[in-house]
């Protein structure tokens, strides 16, 4: 009997607020453009943090991050955070990006604003009965069973009783918006899904690598992934990083005006450095290119189990260099590091 008596009082609260005029049910589909938003707009953000976390805990995480899949997994992975840091917004706000902009409400079944306890409570909820976790086909399947309820004009299993979704209509000004807002993150969703494809091929396979200095290509061995950034003095280095074997590499140049020893700027680079590298200059002679080059071996400073190779090369009134650093007691002067320096000097003559 009690359980009878409060499912009438939880069905008259739902139709003391169901809209009517002005505000409706909202339909599946703005329902869900609603969430897409939201979640590629917090998507990118939460996930640049998170590699710049895990890359100040160890450079272990930065390569395992240059593996293939490793975005989707980590993604994967995120998509709950995602959805904890949407509950803290609509507790902040009362509504998210993409529901404002569509025009969608989350109430109570008594008309009242959710708390962040009751939100985050409906985003746990969502997250397992609504997208199954993201994982395959589950995914598929829950979506499906929510969708067709919406569709009947029932809620969803995880708000009938305790939430109500309704949808103000969109004026053209709002809808324009929404279009041009969802067109632009697809947008950027697809140059780094696309950015990822490239590089899990060129991982698996190898590829092409232009030298913009000197225009010149060269081809790179499969298990290297390539990114470019700029180091604390604003120069262009190249990056490519190996997380099988444990290594990566930073390639690049410098112009010294004048005329200089190679032996001198060797010694003024380890002095330049000496802030995040302790480094020393080798005795051991090496020659690259048929050209006489400088050796310098160390360790990063912070953590010394980071073994430094660093190869020093002089074409004309510019330095080139390529430093490998192996992780975590990987030795940097491997078969596949040495190859690699190899080829990307051979791409300044």
């Amino acid at each position: 009997m009690c359980q009878m008596r409060r499912a009438r009082e939880v069905k008259q609260m739902s139709d003391e607020v169901a809209p009517t005029g002005q505000e409706d049910l909202s339909r599946p589909w703005r329902r869900f453009f609603a969430r897409v938003l939201d979640y590629w707009l917090l998507i990118l953000p939460v996930s640049f943090a998170t590699g710049l976390l895990l890359g100040s805990i160890s450079v272990k995480w930065v390569l395992w991050l240059q593996k293939p899949h490793a975005a989707l997994l980590l993604n994967w992975v995120l998509a709950p955070v995602v959805m904890a840091v949407e509950g803290l917004l609509f507790g902040w706000l009362g509504t998210t990006p993409g529901k404002w902009l569509l025009g969608v409400q989350v109430r109570t079944a008594d008309a009242q604003r959710p708390t962040l306890r009751q939100y985050m409570r409906r985003q746990f909820d969502v997250y397992v009965f609504g997208i199954g976790g993201w994982l395959p086909v589950v995914n598929l399947l829950t979506n499906a069973h929510q969708h067709s309820r919406v569709k009947r004009g029932q809620p969803t299993g995880y708000d009938e009783g305790k939430f109500v979704v309704t949808a103000r209509p969109l004026s053209t000004v709002r809808a324009i918006s929404a279009v041009t807002a969802f067109a632009a993150l697809l947008m950027v969703n697809g140059h780094f899904n696309q950015q990822n494809r490239d590089a899990d091929e060129r991982y698996a396979t190898g590829g092409l690598w232009t030298n913009k200095v000197t225009g010149k290509a060269v081809s790179i061995p499969g298990g290297w992934t390539h990114r470019q950034k700029q180091n604390h003095d604003q120069q262009d280095v190249d990056m490519f990083f190996n997380p099988d074997a444990g290594v990566y590499a930073v390639f690049a140049k410098e112009v010294i005006p004048g005329t200089f020893e190679l032996d001198d700027y060797a010694a003024a680079w380890v002095r330049a450095v000496s802030e995040t590298m302790s480094l020393y200059v080798s005795s051991e002679a090496d020659t690259v290119l048929g050209e006489p080059a400088i050796i310098v071996l160390g360790s990063v400073a912070k953590d010394k189990s980071q073994k430094v190779h660093a190869t020093l090369l002089k074409k004309h009134d510019t330095v080139w260099r390529v430093v490998l650093i192996g992780t975590a007691g990987s030795p940097p002067d491997s078969a596949a590091a040495f190859q690699l320096r190899q080829i990307l000097f051979s791409s300044v003559d």
